[in-house]
């Protein structure tokens, strides 16, 4: 319990940064006088920044070890928050969101060592799921949390707090066991080519970041100012879909372990992530619609997370597994980074939602046809049982 305690708070520590750009939107735009593309250049400073690092930072957690690469992870994480909190100009929440990007690459191949280290396959499923559960577990509390307390303190106390409970988490870190000896795979080095799969998996990870990072950016905004809902109300639509993700990414890792195997399970995510988008352009004339729209996100979009962690575990050696997350990493990071600016641009240009949602409906079926093309890569996994 432990454990997978100290993997969902080491994940959620690392991109809770990204629901206080969403849910804290109209305080950031307020306190510095930014136009909505600035406030998703905060994205793009994270998680393009991130993105850049990704391979070489993987390659760091595999030479750290797992152990080392977690807590480190939870430090760089807890620094980028405290730097939120206490900016005095933008171009300094621009520099925190850029240590908040080094976290944030060192957050997944730290993890993933973790597990392949020290969890047996046929339960691996189940621990990912639950290792990147945290991500949308901290999105729902940030949601829930982050708007009554800067109602009531102010923004910067709000991210002060989850400074405080990202320190908390790396408390929990040093009772993680050390790393076996035999994480020094000497039959497995950086110059090992990698598994083909892995690149696929860093394209459709690049499509489903960027779309999916329009959606969690701008929700809470898009509820607002579009379909008259309050901000604690906006705040509960991201909680929705945190929720969501939490059963999506512990659902999906299952399935995919035990049944549908990582390839089929990400085609069928990318077609319910489409559908979500599909329903926001509907939620234009019936306000409730956004419900169900952050409950379909938060299942799928959300959730391909663990099923592409699942399927670097699955695929290569531990030794290979931060290198490996890194690739992956490079991609997801990369669409996070270019789609919230993209999407707070067309926004700022034509004055609508609505051709934002669809732009990233048509998005969400490309990774379903990324998945579906050149079945050669397909790697050579045990079958699913069950």
């Amino acid at each position: 319990m432990l454990f997978a305690t100290v993997l969902s708070s080491t994940m959620g520590a690392a991109t809770v940064a990204l629901t206080c750009y969403a849910v804290l939107a109209a305080d950031l735009i307020a306190e510095f006088d930014v136009d909505r593309w600035q406030l998703g250049a905060l994205v793009t400073a994270m998680s393009l920044g991130g993105a850049i690092i990704s391979p070489r930072v993987g390659s760091i957690a595999d030479a750290m070890g797992a152990k080392r690469a977690t807590t480190t992870t939870i430090a760089l994480s807890t620094a980028a928050l405290v730097g939120l909190a206490v900016s005095p100009r933008y171009w300094t929440i621009v520099v925190a969101a850029l240590i908040g990007g080094i976290a944030q690459a060192m957050a997944n191949p730290a993890t993933n060592k973790l597990i392949a280290l020290h969890i047996e396959p046929g339960r691996r499923g189940v621990i990912t799921g639950i290792k990147q559960s945290g991500v949308t577990a901290a999105s729902a509390l940030g949601g829930v949390l982050l708007p009554p307390v800067a109602i009531l303190a102010g923004w910067r106390w709000a991210v002060g707090l989850f400074a405080l409970l990202a320190t908390l988490s790396g408390l929990l870190s040093l009772a993680v066991p050390p790393d076996p000896v035999h994480d020094a795979d000497t039959s497995v080095t950086g110059r090992t080519p990698l598994d083909p799969y892995i690149f696929r998996l860093a394209t459709y990870g690049f499509i489903l970041g960027g779309a999916g990072t329009a959606i969690f950016t701008f929700l809470p905004l898009y509820a607002v100012e579009s379909l008259g809902l309050g901000p604690a109300a906006a705040g509960l639509a991201v909680a929705v879909a945190g929720v969501s993700g939490v059963v999506g990414r512990i659902g999906w890792g299952r399935f995919a372990e035990i049944r549908f195997g990582t390839w089929r399970s990400l085609e069928y995510i990318a077609v319910l992530a489409a559908a979500a988008a599909a329903v926001l352009v509907l939620a234009a004339g019936a306000s409730w619609l956004v419900w169900v729209a952050a409950v379909l996100t938060g299942f799928s979009a959300s959730a391909w997370n663990s099923v592409g962690m699942l399927a670097v575990i699955e695929t290569v050696k531990p030794a290979q597994a931060g290198r490996a997350s890194g690739v992956v990493l490079l991609g997801f990071l990369g669409g996070l980074g270019l789609g919230a600016p993209a999407f707070g641009y067309s926004i700022d240009r034509l004055g609508t939602y609505a051709p934002g949602w669809i732009a990233v409906a048509v998005a969400f079926l490309f990774g379903l046809v990324v998945m579906r093309v050149g079945v050669d890569v397909r790697p050579s996994l045990p079958r699913p049982t069950g």
